[in-house]
C-alpha cells in the first residue's frame, strides 16, 4: 500500500462524508436496496439489524469499534440448492475493537441472534479511521519528535501532519506476541499545493497502539526538500491541435437488463454485490447455451492485494502493506471503493450502482456510483477473413459488456473490470494509476554518480538502484503489486479436475523427410493442491484448464475452461522473509485447492498481527486432493515497478489482465452469427 496518511486526511474525509450524506438525502427516495437472493450485500436495515442485536446482548460499550461488517455468506450448497420464493438466510460476520482487544462475532440477521462470539488471541482488527486520529496528542508532544522538527527548522506544527500505518509483522523486537504495533512517519505542508512530495525525510517511529506511546523513534538526518512538484492540473488543459470530438451514445438505452439483482446480457447471466473488503464479487456466472444455463464460475472476487517497497532503509523497507486486509476500513473516507466519476472512470452513459457499507460507530451508510456498468465496442472484429475466391472480406464486429469499480488505497487507484465477451471469455483486468509513493533526496548533477539514498553496491561491489528520480531531489521508491484473485470456477458443475497441457519438443522418427523437430501437447492431471503451484514459463509452456468430469461437448471432450495468463510477476523476495510469509501467494502464479468457505483471503482472514499461519502457501502443505471435486483457483496478477519520470505527478494508467477462455465448452463459435453492425 501507498503512503498511508489518515490524519492528513481527516478534513477531506468530514467534508466527502458531508458531500455523500447530502447527496444521500437527495437520492434516498430512490434506492430500495433488498435482498433478492442469499450472496447479495447487506442492505441499510441489515447493518441496523447488526448493531441493534450487538447492542441488545451487551457486546458494545462506549469505546467499541466496529472494525469490518461484511456478509457471512451461506453454504454453498444451500446457494445452489436455493430457489426464487425460498426464505434467504442472512447472516453478518462483524469484528469489534476495544481497548486493545478485538472479537469475532457471527450475528444471524435472520434470528436476532448471535451465533458465535470469541476474542482474537492470536489475530487483530484491521485499523480503522477513529483508530488511526486517536494518536495525535501523544505525536505530538512526544520530545523526540519536537527535537527532530526543530532541527529541520520546523516550529509550526500546524502544518505537520504525522500518522501511523499497522506494522505487519517482519520480525522486529517491538513485535511481541498480542502487542498492536504501528509504524509512523510526518508530512510538512508549509508552502506546498500538494503534499505527496512532502514527507519530511529521516524521521521514523514505532508506536504502541494500544497503549498510545512511542516506543522507539530514529532519526537518519535531513535532506532539503525541493518545492513540490506533485501537482496537476484539476479542471483540465486546452485540446490539442486538431482534435476533434468523440461521441459514444445508445439513445436506445443499454442492451443488458437486471431482474432481481441478475445481470442478463447476450449470452451472459451473473449476479454481484459490492464488499467493503473486496470490493466487486461476482456469483453464479453462467452462460446460456440455446436456453440451458451452463455454470462457469460460482464466485469470482480479488483476495488479496500485497504492495512491497525496495528501500534498504527502516522508514521505507517496513512499507509492507496487505491492503485488502489491513486497510479496508481505513482507506481515504472509509471504504477501499471510491465514487465513480462518468466521464472519466466510465463513459456518461454507463449504469451506475450505489454500495452500503458501515462506518466505523457501526451506522450504515451508502456511496453512490461505486460500480459502473457498460457496453462498448473498440472498433475490433469477433472474426474476419478474406476469401480468395469471392475476393471479399468476411467477418463480424464484437462488443463487450464492461462491470467496472475503483479501489484508492491512499496515493495508488487501481480500476478492476471484469469484461465479459461474446466468444464466451472473460477479460479481467486491474489497470494501476494515481500518484507515485516518493521520498526525498540530496539533490545532485546529472553527471554524479547516484547518491546512497537511491543506489548502493551489491557484495561484489556492483550498482544496485532502489529507485529512480521522477522530479528535482524526487526519489520514485521501486516496489511491486501483486493482486490475488480467487475464482471458485464451476465448469458445468461444482465437480471439476485441472488439466495441465504441457506444450513439449517431439522428435520426429530419424527416417522423417523434412524437418526432425514439432511440438506437441502432453496432458497431465494434477492429483493434489501441493502440485498446483504453477508459473508462467517461456521455456516450459503449458495451458491451465478446469475440466468438468461429468459432461462432454459434441466431439465427446470434456468440457473445460482455461486461465489465459497475461503479462505478470511474481514475487523476487525469498519465502524466509515475515512479509513474503504473510503474503507467500505472490510466489506463484497459479494455485489451485479444493473448495473450503473458511479460505476466502489469500492471507488469510486476520493479517494485521499473524505470520502467514492462515495463508496459500500454509493450506497447500495439507496436500489435499483437487481431482474430480469442487476446486478454486487462485490466480496472482503481479508488476515490478520502476517509476519512471513519466509515472510522476500522475501515474499513466498501466493495465495488466488474465482471461477465463471456454475451451472445448462449446461446439463451435459462438461469434459466427452475430449481426453486422457491433
Amino acid at each position: 500500500m501507498p503512503n498511508t496518511a489518515p490524519a492528513r486526511k481527516a478534513l477531506r474525509g468530514i467534508l466527502l462524508l458531508i458531500f455523500s450524506i447530502c447527496l444521500l438525502s437527495a437520492v434516498a427516495p430512490a434506492l430500495a436496496p433488498a435482498v433478492h437472493h442469499p450472496l447479495d450485500g447487506l442492505t441499510p436495515d441489515e447493518y441496523w439489524s447488526v448493531y441493534g442485536i450487538l447492542q441488545s446482548s451487551g457486546k458494545l460499550e462506549e469505546k467499541t469499534i466496529f472494525a469490518s461488517v461484511l456478509l457471512h455468506e451461506p453454504p454453498k450448497a444451500e446457494v445452489l440448492a436455493w430457489k426464487e420464493g425460498m426464505p434467504v438466510p442472512r447472516q453478518a460476520d462483524v469484528v469489534l475493537y476495544n481497548d486493545g482487544k478485538s472479537w469475532e462475532a457471527l450475528v444471524n440477521i435472520t434470528t436476532g441472534k448471535i451465533d458465535s462470539w470469541r476474542q482474537l488471541k492470536d489475530a487483530q482488527a484491521p485499523i480503522t479511521e477513529t483508530e488511526a486520529h486517536s494518536f495525535d496528542d501523544v505525536i505530538y508532544h512526544d520530545p523526540q519528535l519536537l527535537a527532530a522538527l526543530s532541527k529541520r527548522g520546523i516550529k509550526d506544527l500546524r502544518q505537520v501532519t504525522c500518522f501511523v500505518s499497522p506494522a505487519g509483522y517482519v520480525g522486529l523486537p517491538e513485535q511481541t506476541a498480542g502487542r498492536r504495533i504501528g509504524w509512523g512517519s510526518c508530512i510538512d505542508a508549509t508552502g506546498a499545493k500538494s503534499t505527496w512530495d512532502r514527507e519530511i525525510p529521516g524521521i521514523f517511529f514505532l508506536i504502541d497502539m494500544t497503549e498510545k506511546k512511542i516506543i522507539r523513534f530514529s532519526d537518519d538526518g535531513a535532506a532539503p526538500m525541493h518545492a513540490s512538484s506533485s501537482l496537476f492540473d484539476a479542471d483540465g488543459g486546452t485540446a490539442l491541435p486538431g482534435t476533434q470530438p468523440i461521441v459514444v451514445s445508445q439513445p436506445n438505452g443499454p442492451s443488458f437488463r437486471l431482474e432481481n439483482g441478475e445481470v442478463r446480457w447476450q449470452h451472459w447471466r451473473f449476479r454481484f454485490r459490492l464488499d467493503a473488503r473486496l470490493g466487486p464479487v461476482l456469483n453464479q456466472v453462467a452462460w446460456d447455451d440455446r436456453g440451458k444455463l451452463r455454470s462457469v464460475l460460482y464466485e469470482g472476487s480479488l483476495a488479496e492485494l500485497y504492495v512491497p517497497y525496495m528501500d534498504p532503509t527502516e522508514a521505507w523497507n517496513s512499507h509492507v502493506f496487505l491492503d485488502a486486509g489491513e486497510y479496508f476500513t481505513s482507506s481515504g473516507s472509509g471504504g477501499i471503493l471510491k465514487p465513480l466519476q462518468p466521464g472519466i472512470d466510465c463513459p456518461a452513459q454507463a449504469t451506475y450502482f450505489s454500495a452500503t457499507f458501515a462506518h466505523d460507530n457501526g451506522a450504515p451508510w451508502v456511496r453512490p456510483m461505486t460500480a459502473c456498468l457498460f457496453e462498448r465496442t473498440s472498433g475490433d472484429p469477433a472474426w474476419r477473413h478474406w476469401d480468395e475466391d469471392t475476393s471479399a472480406v468476411y467477418g463480424r464486429p464484437s462488443r463487450e459488456l464492461v462491470f467496472r469499480t475503483v479501489a484508492t488505497v491512499s496515493n495508488y487507484d487501481y480500476l478492476v473490470d471484469w469484461r465479459f465477451e461474446q466468444d464466451g471469455s472473460i477479460n479481467v483486468a486491474v489497470g494501476a494509476t494515481g500518484i507515485l509513493e516518493v521520498k526525498t533526496v540530496a539533490d545532485r548533477r546529472a553527471d554524479e554518480p547516484r547518491t546512497a539514498a537511491i543506489a548502493a553496491t551489491d557484495p561484489d561491489g556492483n550498482p544496485v538502484e532502489f529507485g529512480q528520480l521522477v522530479a528535482p531531489g524526487t526519489d520514485g521508491v521501486d516496489h511491486d503489486h501483486y493482486f490475488s484473485f480467487r475464482l471458485d470456477l464451476d465448469v458445468d458443475g461444482p465437480t471439476n479436475s485441472l488439466m495441465v497441457d504441457h506444450l513439449v519438443p517431439y522428435k520426429l522418427p530419424e527416417n522423417s523427410p523434412g524437418r526432425k523437430w514439432i511440438w506437441a501437447m502432453k496432458p497431465e492431471m494434477l492429483h493434489s493442491e501441493d502440485q498446483a503451484k504453477l508459473n508462467v514459463s517461456m521455456d516450459h509452456p503449458s495451458m491451465w484448464r478446469f475440466a468438468s468430469e461429468s459432461r462432454k461437448n459434441s466431439l465427446g471432450q470434456p468440457t473445460s475452461f482455461e486461465i489465459m495468463p497475461g503479462e505478470t510477476g511474481i514475487s523476487l523476495i525469498p519465502p524466509t522473509e515475515w512479509p513474503q510469509k504473510r503474503a507467500g501467494f505472490s510466489e506463484h502464479t497459479l494455485w489451485v485447492t479444493p473448495y473450503d468457505a473458511s479460505q476466502r483471503y489469500a492471507s488469510g482472514t486476520y493479517v494485521w498481527g499473524t505470520k502467514g499461519e492462515d495463508s496459500l502457501p500454509e493450506w497447500v502443505k495439507q496436500k489435499r486432493s483437487i481431482m474430480n471435486t469442487d476446486i478454486v483457483a487462485w490466480y496472482t496478477v503481479g508488476f515490478h515497478h520502476v517509476p519512471r519520470p513519466e509515472d510522476w505527478p500522475q501515474m499513466p494508467i498501466m493495465w495488466h489482465s488474465f482471461s477465463l477462455r471456454p475451451f472445448q465448452f462449446l461446439d463451435n463459435n459462438p461469434t459466427m452469427d452475430l449481426p453486422m453492425q457491433p
